[in-house]
């Protein structure tokens, strides 16, 4: 049984607990395109306009920011697998109820539902990640998970364009089921490593016991005892780590820079999700075009994630996202003056090649400087990030698409991955030290 067996046994270099999420990783990414193409559906299928279109997808990004917030700290108190399951399998729920709407307000506020219930999962799976696997290996395994989510990018796309040629709602439904596939391959994995979900809303069993969490939680459980009732107590001491959780982490000027710059970066970066399509659309292209793009950016991933991992592991994380940043901005600016497919084409391979650091090594980053005791919290914090793009940045794109026209859209995006790839170099310092710090504690 895998309950049973040495949860330090490695293969490739990396434990066994990592490599039994990943392969479910890889299928659920593999059927993760709804929101690439949302705005496209928006627009074509239910014939709205791009503001409008932007404002609908940003439903999902707004509902993602509670998401993160509960998930990965309620991760850190009743552990990675229940917010992992309970997330997907909802997200599967969700998806069936969008396929079913043809309102595009009622999708709207079923997108902010859906994208709360969507990203619970996100910081869990980030701190699992940094729970199960070594400091000095976390920046090979934040890649290969980097690595299954670009490869399920280059196919997803692919998949989605055979079907909404079919009917857009059968988008919905392929996800919804690789959703519950997939989550039912992560509870039978949970279970054999140990780690099985009891229920929706019950405590499980965490990967890794911390040393930290157990002297804090035995003091509370003292004080408990002399103080009233164990259910109440509990109730206050999960309010209270919660909050003293959340500003401990908002006072920690490694992290916050990371979130500052990351948001900066991630605003102007998913416009290749809200802005491109709408772009391309105006100059006559569609969907075939469009998903081609998608698909070239995953494929180039794919390709070269491994071998860049050897790359990365010889550079420090502020040299790679500086140069991630700056090669980002060139692939941009070409799309400035993009009337082509062949011109995005071309664009879409210089902004793939810095993406190619940028995003495991931020995640690297953050697990290197996230205290042991609060990992979700700070995944948590960090992929709130992701939310607020996903809210923000169809907002955003979609006024300038409207107002002032494409140009002026990459034009801003290419100024603003200057401006965030300064700002890496500048802020590096703190997140260098807390690096230092974690990774010597580690080593005692």
């Amino acid at each position: 049984m895998m309950a049973r067996m040495e949860k330090n046994k490695e293969i490739f270099g990396l434990p066994v607990m990592f490599w039994g999420l990943w392969v479910t990783l890889l299928i659920l990414w593999m059927g993760r395109f709804v929101t690439s193409f949302l705005s496209m559906y928006l627009v074509s299928d239910m014939h709205v306009s791009a503001g409008v279109a932007g404002t609908i997808v940003s439903m999902y990004g707004f509902g993602g920011i509670f998401g993160c917030l509960y998930g990965g700290a309620l991760s850190d108190r009743f552990g990675r697998p229940a917010m992992i399951v309970i997330g997907n399998l909802g997200s599967a729920v969700m998806l069936v109820l969008l396929a079913c709407i043809g309102n595009p307000w009622i999708m709207a506020i079923t997108l902010l539902i859906y994208g709360a219930i969507s990203s619970m999962p996100t910081p869990a799976v980030a701190a699992y990640v940094s729970d199960v696997v070594p400091f000095r290996k976390q920046k090979r395994a934040y890649s290969l998970q980097t690595w299954a989510a670009n490869f399920g990018f280059a196919i997803g796309p692919i998949i989605a364009n055979q079907l909404v040629k079919i009917s857009y709602s059968l988008m919905f439904y392929a996800e919804a089921a690789v959703l519950v596939f997939a989550t039912l391959l992560m509870m039978a994995f949970f279970k054999e490593a140990g780690l099985g979900v009891h229920g929706v809303g019950r405590s499980v069993k965490r990967s890794v016991e911390r040393s930290v969490e157990q002297h804090v939680e035995r003091s509370v459980e003292q004080h408990v005892e002399r103080s009233g009732t164990a259910q109440t107590a509990q109730s206050q001491q999960s309010k209270f780590s919660i909050w003293r959780s959340y500003r401990r982490a908002c006072t920690d000027k490694a992290l916050m820079s990371m979130v500052v710059l990351m948001f900066l970066y991630t605003l102007a970066y998913y416009q290749i999700v809200s802005g491109l399509p709408i772009s391309m659309t105006q100059i006559g292209l569609g969907t075939d075009e469009y998903s081609s793009l998608l698909t070239i950016n995953g494929g180039i991933l794919c390709l070269l994630q491994i071998p860049a991992i050897a790359l990365f592991q010889r550079m420090s994380n502020t040299r790679v996202l500086v140069l991630g940043m700056s090669i980002t901005a060139v692939g941009y600016a070409f799309q400035i003056g993009a009337d082509s497919w062949v011109t995005f084409a071309i664009a879409t391979v210089l902004w793939t090649l810095g993406e190619l650091g940028t995003f495991p090594i931020a995640a690297t980053t953050v697990a290197n400087i996230a205290p042991k005791d609060v990992r979700g919290t700070y995944q948590g914090l960090y992929n709130l990030v992701w939310s607020l793009s996903n809210a923000f940045s169809p907002l955003v794109g979609g006024w300038i698409l409207n107002a002032f026209g494409s140009h002026v859209l990459w034009t801003c995006c290419t100024v603003m991955f200057v401006i965030v790839a300064i700002g890496f170099y500048v802020t590096r310092g703190p997140r260098e030290r807390a690096a230092a710090r974690n990774l010597a504690m580690e080593e005692l």
